[in-house]
């Protein structure tokens, strides 16, 4: 019996990453902007525009829009050929490219205030002990990880020895399909900080650190691609209603999911709550559901609970899985991801 193991941002949350709400004040009221001047004089601009946040008042006093409000609306404008007054895009305009920088500089700053977070917090290792675990009662073996998570705590906690689903370009070859002996298989489904890619070879590279967060910083060597020098991109695809999976290497990597759920008869999902943005997941989890040979064996524990956490809350999102997967698939622990990893094998029994 095959088990994955799904995480979503509350894991990594419990580990000191913020919460999607945070991510702005948490970038704008560091020293960060005094590094990246550029950045910061683009983002003023497109914050006063679009949403009438002056970035010179106190940071703590002002209501940022969300990492998915703000990508969204360009992620829409870009899919419609549309624009905003000031950023337009296309033909010889000056502006041409204003939505797709924009948008490279909000990825940067998501970034940048994830990996701030995860290094400044005191609440670190439930992923290790996870995975500890796992190893110790031998359930490793029958074990995959799915994650929509951009950050590197998995990756650091299964010490690399990953299988990403995903072949990877030139002579780095680390992490790809098939590479590593007894590699784990970690299928992160909305991309990697430790990612980047070509847009002109259309080739995808990993690195053993956050990549990405590079791309601040010029003249850095991963920056650019090795076989035609151009400016590498981030593979990252926000929480948003309107993902782009057109990247083929992102579309190997969903198809590779899909197949491999229909191996696994458990999902255990760890910080995620189904929200509505993630229609494209919830699809994917309903192929695998009914198109198994058996599906009734299909089923599905749910670790989402944390302090101050009202009833409420959990009921509603309890209430969530049920009308999703089936009331009688439905195992919704009121537990935490950390209560899972002291104990993951005790949550691996069939047993309710």
């Amino acid at each position: 019996m095959k088990t994955a193991i799904f995480l979503g941002a509350g894991a990594s949350a419990a580990e000191g990453a913020p919460i999607q709400r945070e991510l702005f004040k948490i970038y704008f009221r560091s020293k960060n902007i005094e590094k990246y001047p550029a950045i910061f004089s683009e983002l003023s601009r497109f914050f006063k525009a679009i949403f009438n946040i002056d970035l010179s008042k106190p940071i703590e006093s002002i209501a940022f829009p969300t990492f998915e409000e703000a990508l969204g609306i360009l992620d829409l404008s870009e899919m419609r050929r549309e624009s905003f007054r000031g950023f337009d895009f296309g033909g010889a305009a000056p502006q041409g490219n204003k939505v797709q920088l924009i948008r490279l500089y909000l990825i940067l700053v998501m970034s940048r205030a994830i990996s701030d977070g995860l290094s400044k917090s005191q609440s670190k290792g439930s992923h290790a002990l996870l995975v500890t675990n796992l190893q110790k009662h031998g359930l490793m073996n029958e074990t995959v990880f799915v994650s929509t998570n951009y950050d590197l705590v998995i990756d650091d906690a299964l010490g690399w020895q990953i299988n990403y689903g995903v072949e990877f370009a030139g002579n780095n070859k680390f992490g790809s399909e098939g590479t590593v002996p007894g590699a784990v298989t970690l299928l992160k489904l909305h991309g990697s900080l430790n990612w980047l890619y070509c847009p002109v070879c259309n080739n995808l590279n990993s690195f053993e650190s956050k990549a990405v967060l590079s791309l601040m910083s010029e003249n850095k060597p991963m920056t650019k691609c090795a076989t035609c020098k151009s400016v590498m991109s981030p593979v990252i695809v926000p929480p948003t209603f309107y993902k782009d999976m057109s990247r083929v290497f992102l579309s190997r990597i969903w198809n590779k999911t899909e197949n491999i759920l229909r191996e696994v008869d458990h999902v255990i999902f760890c910080g995620y709550s189904l929200p509505d943005a993630d229609m494209h997941i919830k699809y994917l989890l309903k192929r695998m559901q009914t198109n198994k040979d058996k599906p009734q064996l299909v089923r599905f524990t749910i670790f989402n609970h944390r302090k101050g956490k009202l009833k409420p809350e959990a009921d509603s999102e309890e209430q969530r899985y049920v009308r999703y997967f089936g009331k009688d698939k439905i195992r919704y622990t009121r537990k935490t991801f950390q209560d899972f990893a002291k104990d993951p094998k005790k949550f691996y029994a069939k047993t309710k």
